[in-house]
């Protein structure tokens, strides 16, 4: 009896917990079931490493060694493709470079370097960049962990009754440094390579509705004073590509819910496409308000991380979700799942690619989750790479086996049917982009279908507008003549 009451309840449970981790949204907002683009392949953690981790917070990969920073224990650990501990830092001897710099500024008494609190880092080719939250400072490392600069007076009026509390950081070619900081709300700090300051960029802007607008307009100064604050959104995370475009990631708010992912520009834009059915923010499906049984409001994100063509991952805090996306801003696939199982997260804070793998690193288990594609998964990724290089038949094949995988992949229609646009097969093309629900390029498939059909038919449309104008003609003479006949009799 207990047996088939473990059966039932089994397949009771089965389809809620498959649709907790596998489902996507139609162009109708709809949840719907779908194949997963990634799965849990491995981990590691403090106990596998053979070390102690107490509160990870970040993590890069930097030619396939993963670097993880702790704020706790105050360390950098090193960790390579084989998922095995390569060494452990945490003081920094300060280079030759680095003490006669000190010497000139007049500093003649020197420490090792250590950190306090840090909750961030990138690293490149210049060096390992720190952010020493607690010690208010950028931290910069040569490969050898040893201090080359240390960057902390920020000069700018924004810190003239602030601490500078870097949390997170990345760099760009040029060695500018981009830095999050704790209640920040101008945009992303840019410092020059020395760490001098130059502007804050991407900056979020407040969104006000009409009715806010116009009641603020018949205000005093005084009732505005007493008014809560609106505050631009507070970025939570930044990444950098090649270009320089830094990819951002911001807490949610009620004047800012879909616009939680920015991609900006050197000029500082954001330019992220939102081409997709829905615009790139997590969930789009929430409760709103307090509830005791179920989960409230947005996604939380908070880190990106991008892959090749295009492809980008966010983390949503909240629900212990992956959404990844395409250049379009496409929501490809959904992974993850909340738990302390070795295969689910509780706390995630930081993402990184390795090769075509995600690592996730899950601050409350102190473990670090290693997702693999699945076939789903690499036919997708394989699609839009091949629809990136110009291969758009190969393209069309490949999205025609996703279809295989999962029928409801409105996506793929769509591929299918650019596919057709360009070999001007019009009226398949219309076909696929009616299922994929692609208004746009379905106006431009019957536009060229409409075209088409006009051309191959041109003689018959003009010998029939003939005859119609002649048919008219002849009518209004007929009528004409047979309305003088009865004058004349009437005479």
């Amino acid at each position: 009896m207990t047996k088939l009451f473990a059966i039932f309840s089994l397949l009771i449970t089965l389809p809620i917990q498959l649709s907790v981790v596998r489902y996507n949204y139609s162009y109708y907002g709809e949840v719907l079931h779908s194949a997963p683009g990634m799965n849990f392949a491995a981990y590691f953690n403090e106990k596998t490493l053979g070390t102690t981790l107490s509160s990870p917070e970040d993590m890069v990969v930097f030619e396939d060694l993963i670097y993880i920073i702790d704020s706790k224990t105050n360390s950098i650990y090193i960790v390579n493709p084989d998922f095995n501990l390569v060494s452990v830092h945490n003081t920094f001897t300060l280079t030759p470079e680095y003490i006669q710099k000190l010497t000139n500024e007049g500093i003649t008494e020197f420490t090792d370097v250590t950190l306090n609190a840090p909750f961030g880092l990138d690293v490149k080719d210049s060096g390992i960049y720190v952010a020493d939250t607690s010690n208010f400072r950028i931290v910069k490392l040569n490969h050898d962990f040893e201090v080359i600069d240390v960057f902390s007076n920020i000069e700018d009026v924004t810190f003239d009754e602030l601490n500078f509390e870097p949390l997170k950081i990345t760099v760009d070619v040029s060695e500018r440094m981009y830095v999050v900081a704790k209640n920040v709300y101008e945009g992303i700090l840019e410092l020059d390579t020395d760490g001098s300051f130059n502007r804050f960029t991407g900056v979020n802007p407040i969104r006000l509705n009409p009715f806010q607008i116009f009641s603020r307009s018949l205000m005093t100064e005084a009732q505005l004073a007493q008014l809560q604050l609106f505050l631009p959104t507070e970025y939570t995370n930044i990444s950098i590509d090649e270009k320089s475009f830094i990819y951002a990631t911001s807490k949610p708010s009620t004047n800012n819910a879909e616009n939680q992912i920015q991609l900006i520009n050197p000029k500082g834009i954001d330019v992220i496409k939102r081409n997709g059915y829905h615009p790139p923010m997590g969930d789009i499906q929430y409760m709103e308000g307090m509830n005791n049984y179920v989960i409230t409001g947005p996604s939380t994100l908070v880190d990106i991380a991008t892959s090749n063509d295009g492809i980008y991952t966010v983390l949503d805090q909240k629900r212990s979700r992956l959404f990844t996306y395409d250049s379009e801003g496409n929501l490809l696939y959904i992974n993850g799942d909340e738990g302390a199982q070795s295969d689910k997260f509780a706390e995630g804070v930081s993402l990184a690619y390795l090769g075509d793998d995600l690592l996730l690193l899950d601050r409350k288990t102190r473990t670090v989750i290693v997702y693999q594609l699945t076939d789903f998964g690499l036919a997708v990724n394989e699609a839009i790479s091949l629809h990136n290089q110009g291969r758009f038949e190969e393209a069309s094949a490949v999205w025609e086996e996703v279809l295989l995988l999962n029928t409801n992949y409105e996506i793929a229609y769509n591929g299918i049917g650019k596919f057709y646009l360009r070999e001007k097969n019009y009226a398949k093309a219309m076909e696929y982009f009616n299922a994929g629900h692609d208004l746009y390029y379905y106006s431009k498939a019957y536009k060229g279908y409409r075209n088409e059909v006009l051309k191959a038919n041109f003689g018959y449309i003009v010998g029939g507008v003939v005859l119609i104008v002649g048919g008219l003609i002849a009518l209004k003479i007929r009528s004409t003549y047979k309305k003088g006949g009865s004058i004349l009799y009437e005479d």
